[in-house]
């Protein structure tokens, strides 16, 4: 419904603006495409950059709210000429800072998938149906003279197997998908022009992005895999924080390692600075 309202209003001003010789109708509409895709850019950069962000990069952001302030006042007063150029300075900004949190994403995507790859792969031949050991579960067991083949904590790998392998393959696949958003060959192409034009830094601009979306829905997949290898720490995870009931918000799921529940929040657009407070808060409260 949103979209649909953004799409009425820009048609609408559109018309409205073929009526008068005040300015030039393209600079007027293409600023208004302009101003809603820096807003929106920047809305969904802000979560990026305080989860994943240098300080550099922190700077970069904060540069290119000013530019984007500056550029909208130009946009709020109709001075579209302005605007128009203002904001095409402000996407070259978008590009470069957009290239260097994409690599960081898929530097991050790797590194979780890889995580789980070897275990997950033990574990698709180990606990088959047809393994040696699933052999040993169809035979009574003498508590006297045999020997357990298997630990308490590994029997249900023979059940979610299946899962972990169809984990692995969609957060490789979801990987792919998200390199060859990265690696476009069109945006090098684009890149080497002398004069980039507003339509190609969008094209860009969304290439970065897709980028970025994709890597987080791999991420979410290796996420998954570690969640379902240590099934005991979710019980220990509501004691340990208390928690009565319903889901389990990732910064107390311990389940997932510590070094990957930026992760886990980004992917569900959470600042992890913000949440790691509500821990911080939670243990402040119960040692009282």
């Amino acid at each position: 419904m949103k979209i649909y309202r953004k799409a009425l209003f820009i048609a609408v001003l559109a018309v409205l603006l073929m009526e008068t010789d005040s300015f030039p109708v393209s600079s007027a509409v293409k600023s208004t495409e302009d101003y809603y895709l820096s807003m929106n850019s920047l809305r969904e950069m802000k979560i990026m950059v305080e989860n994943f962000g240098d300080e550099e990069l922190k700077k970069n952001y904060a540069s290119i709210n000013t530019l984007f302030q500056s550029a909208s006042e130009d946009y709020y007063g109709q001075n579209f000429s302005s605007s128009f150029e203002k904001y095409k300075k402000l996407k070259f900004e978008f590009i470069t800072i957009l290239e260097k949190i994409a690599q960081v994403y898929l530097n991050r995507t790797k590194e979780i998938l890889d995580s789980t790859q070897k275990e997950s792969f033990d574990i698709m031949i180990k606990y088959s149906k047809n393994s040696g050991l699933a052999q040993y579960l169809r035979k009574p067991f003498d508590p006297l003279r045999d020997v357990k083949p298997l630990k308490e904590d590994e029997y249900h790998y023979f059940r979610d197997r299946e899962r972990i392998e169809s984990y692995l393959k969609n957060g490789y696949k979801l990987y792919q998908e998200a390199k060859g958003y990265f690696n476009d060959p069109e945006i090098e192409m684009l890149k080497k022009r002398k004069a980039m034009s507003s339509e190609s830094q969008n094209f860009i601009i969304s290439r970065y992005l897709n980028t970025i979306y994709t890597c987080r829905q791999s991420k979410q997949n290796g996420i998954a895999i570690h969640q379902i290898k240590n099934p005991n720490e979710l019980g220990k995870s509501l004691v340990k924080y208390d928690i009565k009931g319903g889901s389990i918000i990732p910064i107390f799921d311990d389940r997932i390692p510590e070094k990957y529940k930026v992760d886990a929040n980004d992917n569900i657009r959470l600042i992890h600075a913000v949440e790691l407070k509500r821990v911080e808060r939670y243990q402040n409260t119960k040692n009282r």
